[in-house]
């Protein structure tokens, strides 16, 4: 009789617990990778909404600089405010010269848009004025004729309505062309408010006005630059607005949506430290700016207010020093 041996088999395969033990650490496997894909999502829309703003801000500071650094510019030297005449009735803002600079505290900035977007409460405004592009030179000027002036050639590309700085080496005068054809302008009375109300281009030392022409050949002329800077609010974003003077009208741009603040400080000549628009008397003996422009947080995506706020010093370049 012959005898059959019988091995024991063994069962092979993994336990009940190995495998939720596997499955716990697959799942903690799992979850690490997609944190830190989250993360580096995270991270990749951070670094793009920094340098966004980077890019706005520096777009912002760009444009402010040209203005600020052109700022006073008359084509023939630095003249004073005194010795600027305003023929022009009614005055609007951008009219008003004061050196070429004049900043504005929150609740005192002027309606750079006739009420169409309201300035953010307790942010500030500044208003640049200045010669535009190339100046030309006058050849022959007589007030009371037509055409009222000749230049040597209309190097500024004037047109009819157009609001003009002239000056010499006495004093300078805001105007509006009334006519032009080719080298010709013509500063008539009446027209387009605002208007030429008078002809007294010259002011005495008392400060009256009399009828006076610009020196020829010494005298110059160029489209007038007037700019507006605030942060305002529309349709419930607040922006950076900068209104321009284009052809006697207000035009508005807006420069950089989603802006919470821009806050203006000054230096005046002698001075030691940076101080607000109300501080300044003077606004002729401003030197730099210092502007500070913040921009709006992104609530579900938030940046911390140090990187959201850029500063710049922008330096006058028309001022006696």
């Amino acid at each position: 009789m012959t005898m059959q041996l019988q091995h024991k088999q063994t069962a092979a395969g993994f336990t009940l617990i190995e495998l939720m033990v596997s499955l716990l650490l697959g799942t903690f496997l799992i979850g690490g990778v997609i944190g830190v894909y989250i993360a580096n999502s995270r991270t990749n829309l951070v670094n793009e909404q920094m340098g966004q703003m980077q890019q706005a801000s520096q777009v912002s500071f760009q444009l402010l600089s040209r203005d600020v650094q052109h700022a006073g510019y008359s084509g023939c030297g630095n003249i004073v405010a005194t010795q600027v005449v305003n023929v022009l009735n009614p005055l609007p803002w951008w009219s008003n010269w004061v050196g070429g600079v004049q900043g504005y505290e929150n609740a005192t900035i002027p309606n750079f848009t006739a009420g169409a977007i309201p300035p953010l409460a307790n942010t500030d405004g500044l208003h640049l004025m200045y010669g535009r592009g190339v100046s030309s030179s006058v050849v022959a000027h007589n007030a009371v004729a037509v055409p009222s002036m000749v230049i040597n050639q209309n190097l500024g590309a004037i047109v009819p309505n157009d609001i003009l700085l002239g000056c010499d080496s006495k004093m300078a005068v805001i105007f509006r062309a009334t006519a032009v054809a080719g080298n010709n302008i013509t500063h008539g009375l009446g027209g387009a408010a605002p208007a030429n109300s008078n002809l007294n281009f010259g002011i005495a030392p008392d400060g009256s006005r009399f009828q006076r022409n610009l020196s020829n050949d010494a005298g110059s002329v160029m489209p007038l630059e007037s700019v507006g800077w605030f942060v305002g609010t529309q349709g419930g974003i607040s922006s950076l607005y900068r209104v321009a003077l284009v052809s006697g009208a207000v035009q508005i741009e807006e420069v950089v949506q989603n802006v919470q603040d821009l806050q203006l400080q000054y230096l005046v000549q002698g001075a030691n430290n940076y101080v607000d628009a109300n501080l300044v008397v003077d606004w002729g003996m401003v030197m730099s700016i210092r502007a500070t422009l913040i921009l709006a947080d992104n609530p579900t995506m938030p940046v911390a207010l140090g990187i959201r706020q850029i500063s710049q010093v922008i330096n006058l370049r028309n001022r006696k020093v």
